[in-house]
């Protein structure tokens, strides 16, 4: 049920990105299609418990085609500079790299579970606790990846607890459930998504959480003024 509720609200999310304009104003149209063509606002959680389990397919699976990222075609990119080359350009930043982090965990820990071991790393080196992160783009490879990372980071793991995540700064635009998850180019989507976010709310900092297959992830800190 929980992994179905991240899935029908990345949905949800995400239709509502998309008809007010915030998800399209970063979609570069291609053959007449303007929008991404998996998300299901008619989607309910109770459509999402009919699906049948597509891995552990006996009673005790949990994880459906509802509650897991579609595997699609996409492209992404990102204009990286440095703060005086875009001066000198006379480029407007969405936002600044304030630091990231990119670790690894032994894959019997669990092949996607080095979010809960990043987040905390990096907002302890930066002195920051969960609760001065204005948005979180959590990507989501499965329903169940997020809560499991969700539960390790506010239970405490590896790493000590960083306290309760409030699930209203996650993935306010939805995220991979919805909009696919395109290999290689889920990255610079999550990145272009939450710096134009940003910068529409006026937001001091933004968090990005991948987790990558071979129990590796990556965590990045946005701010948006540099200092």
């Amino acid at each position: 049920e929980e992994q179905d509720e991240i899935a029908y609200r990345s949905h949800i999310n995400a239709y509502k990105a998309t008809e007010d304009g915030r998800l399209k104003a970063e979609i570069r149209p291609l053959n007449g299609i303007d929008r991404d063509l998996l998300i299901r606002p008619d989607t309910s959680m109770e459509m999402l418990a009919k699906l049948s389990p597509v891995f552990d397919r006996s009673t005790d699976g949990t994880i459906s085609a509802g509650n897991s990222s579609p595997l699609t075609d996409g492209a992404a990119s990102v204009l990286l500079v440095s703060k005086e080359r875009a001066g000198k350009e006379g480029l407007e930043p969405l936002a600044f790299i304030k630091d990231f982090i990119n670790v690894g965990i032994d894959p019997e820990d669990g092949l996607l579970m080095g979010p809960a071991v990043a987040i905390p790393r990096l907002l302890a080196r930066n002195g920051l606790t969960i609760d001065d992160i204005d948005i979180i783009e959590m990507h989501e490879a499965f329903g169940g990846q997020v809560v499991a990372n969700l539960k390790a980071l506010e239970k405490g793991w590896k790493e000590p607890s960083i306290g309760h995540v409030d699930r209203e700064r996650i993935n306010p635009l939805g995220s991979s459930i919805a909009v696919g998850h395109p290999f290689a180019a889920t990255g610079a989507r999550i990145v272009t998504t939450l710096a134009n976010e940003m910068k529409r709310r006026n937001a001091r900092y933004g968090l990005v959480s991948i987790c990558g297959a071979g129990a590796t992830a990556v965590a990045m800190l946005l701010e948006q003024t540099a200092e």
